[in-house]
């Protein structure tokens, strides 16, 4: 993969997280094939996404978002087989809770090998982070969701100026929330980093007041 050279300056790390965190799919490569993936990103910042098992058998595999024409950031992957049992099987869920019944049977951790930005290459262990909110993230999601759909909807079309039908939050990290619509997963930004649980509820309750 061509580029520059290794790259670790704060701006261009900070817009490949960012840009990494405000998607749930891409277009994936192994080998000459080439689709469609819907991933979901685990608290510890790997990747999660089911996929062919021919995928499993192959070192070459990249995951361009938002697509390969116009790919805003490039990943470099290795990908690594996990069986849906025991605290693992927490992962497979989480990706349903997003986008519903998977097509392939094969679960797959997607390890960042490398990340192509802006013509800059950097480490993907860079974009790699925990989500600090993980251990909260079901009780905040539990309690925007408590806010009423008529709410979420309103914010949605607000924040977006997308109607959405069964608005539901399905994820939430430091730089925005996740709102699982009914054939796409819808990215809230929050405009700038946000230090704590609090924080989040107060932002998403000013969206709310802002669109009464």
């Amino acid at each position: 993969m061509p580029g520059k050279p290794f790259d670790e300056g704060d701006a261009a790390i900070e817009e490949a997280h960012g840009l990494l965190r405000s998607w749930t799919q891409g277009l994936f490569r192994f080998d000459e094939h080439v689709h469609s993936l819907k991933y979901v990103i685990a608290p510890d910042g790997q990747l999660v996404a089911p996929v062919m098992v021919a995928a499993l058998q192959t070192p070459d595999t990249a995951l361009y978002i938002p697509d390969d024409e116009a790919p805003v950031l490039e990943l470099l992957l290795s990908l690594e087989a996990f069986e849906e049992r025991g605290e693992a099987a927490v992962l497979a869920d989480r990706w349903r809770i997003h986008h519903g019944t998977e097509e392939d049977l094969n679960w797959a951790l997607m390890n960042i090998d490398m990340v192509r930005i802006s013509g800059l290459v950097i480490d993907g262990d860079a974009i790699v982070r925990f989500n600090p909110f993980a251990d909260v993230e079901a009780d905040l999601c539990r309690t925007i969701n408590n806010l009423g759909e008529d709410t979420l909807q309103r914010i949605c079309k607000g924040q977006l100026d997308v109607d959405v039908e069964h608005p539901c939050a399905v994820a939430i990290d430091p730089l925005g929330l996740d709102i699982r619509a009914r054939f796409d997963v819808l990215r809230l930004p929050f405009g700038t980093t946000l230090e704590s649980p609090d924080r989040v509820l107060a932002v998403v309750k000013s969206w709310a007041s802002a669109e009464n």
